[in-house]
């Protein structure tokens, strides 16, 4: 996208800054959709079920996190299509709380 930054200003996120959403159900053996509750947002978003562990080991569907939990993620992407990707790594979202990192692009 031309105006990446431009778009994430539009939905009030950056990238790498940590989020915290609630699992609102689950796609398959594909992963979870979550919503953005802090910062307040309200904005639906994906976690791929690679993403949910540091684990070698993937989860599998019967160990998604239930519906109405709450976790905490980063911002990697928005699709085309307008979806956030989100990652719930423990060690990725560590990473970025630890480091208080200032918002980036991708350019």
């Amino acid at each position: 996208m031309a105006d990446e930054d431009g778009l994430w200003a539009s939905i009030g996120l950056h990238l790498d800054q940590v989020v915290q959403c609630e699992v609102t159900g689950h796609r398959g053996r594909f992963g979870v959709e979550v919503s953005i509750v802090k910062p307040q947002s309200g904005i639906a978003a994906f976690i791929d079920f690679v993403l949910l562990t540091d684990e070698r080991r993937h989860l599998t569907p019967d160990e998604f996190p239930p519906i109405g939990s709450l976790l905490d993620a980063v911002p990697l992407a928005i699709h085309p299509y307008g979806e956030v990707r989100l990652c719930a790594r423990p060690s990725s979202v560590a990473r970025y709380r630890d480091q208080g990192s200032p918002p980036r692009s991708r350019r």
